[in-house]
């Protein structure tokens, strides 16, 4: 795990049409600094996949041969698989895959995406019994009748692993790796399934959770005590991973300032959503 910069909770979102609406806020990095990671339920086989909405706001001194990679899977802190790369083109930047980490086995997409647009990424990691045969596949700007789809269309990269094969997968991982490696970037809306479907909602049409700055939580990120200061009275708490489950919860008697205790959740993204007497609810992002 790298050391340095922090990853950062910043105002806003990042959206993508057709796809279900943001919550809470973005997270945003460039360069060298900390890596973070999400744990979940471990996988030894079939299909893993992800989603996230990624913005690149400055390729500067983004490498433009190899680049470098800034999230994907993995079984543990330095064991990784199905990794998004990006590289600097003439036009923007172009986004890569690879099954682990060889800079020598990148597989990538022609396409210049440009600068400060949202870019839909779904990526899967399908363990494959036998040695040296898992595939990897990513999705970019995927259509939006295939939202929520049983069945998974057709990828923009394919890639089978002829290395050492993952035998596990039990997280997802953000990378800040250096300065030629890893461009301005905010992420959002990161989704992990077993599934197509699961990370591929379609928008209801409805902003069931405003993310405006209704509720400010600090220190961001944390590590034992967050605070949540409200213009609105608080009477309900819950804090969501980013697979929708509920990892603390809590009830209020109307208040506008609350310290909870995170010492014993995971170190991960998660969605705080405030729940207020009136009945309206507020989300802000949380990196523990």
């Amino acid at each position: 795990m790298n050391t340095g910069d922090q990853i950062f909770v910043t105002n806003g979102n990042l959206s993508y049409v057709g796809f279900a609406n943001p919550v809470g806020n973005k997270v945003s990095f460039n360069g060298i600094g900390r890596d973070y990671q999400s744990s979940f339920t471990s996988n030894t086989t079939g299909t893993v996949y992800m989603s996230l909405l990624m913005q690149v706001t400055d390729t500067t001194s983004l490498n433009s041969t190899i680049g470098g990679y800034f999230s994907g899977f993995a079984a543990s802190t330095t064991t990784f698989g199905g990794a998004i790369w990006t590289r600097r083109a003439t036009n923007g930047y172009n986004i890569g895959l690879t099954a682990r980490t060889s800079n020598a086995a990148i597989v990538w997409d022609a396409t210049d995406n440009l600068m400060n647009n949202p870019v839909l990424v779904v990526v899967s990691y399908e363990l494959v019994s036998g040695t040296a045969n898992d595939v990897v596949k990513l999705w970019l700007n995927p259509s939006s009748t295939d939202f929520g789809a049983a069945t998974e269309p057709t990828p923009t990269l394919t890639t089978t692993n002829t290395g050492t094969d993952l035998t596990a997968i039990d997280r997802i991982f953000i990378r800040q790796d250096s300065n030629t490696k890893t461009p301005f970037l905010d992420i959002d809306e990161i989704r992990v399934g077993n599934s197509w479907a699961s990370v591929t909602p379609a928008t209801t049409g409805i902003n069931e959770i405003s993310n405006n700055n209704t509720i400010i939580v600090f220190p961001n990120p944390a590590i034992n005590l967050v605070t949540i200061s409200s213009k609105e009275l608080i009477s309900h708490v819950n804090i969501y991973d980013f697979q929708g489950r509920i990892v603390q919860e809590y009830d209020f008697n109307e208040t506008t300032d609350i310290k909870l205790n995170i010492s014993d959740i995971s170190n991960g993204i998660y969605s705080i959503v405030a729940n207020t007497t009136n009945g309206k609810s507020f989300s802000q992002k949380l990196i523990k």
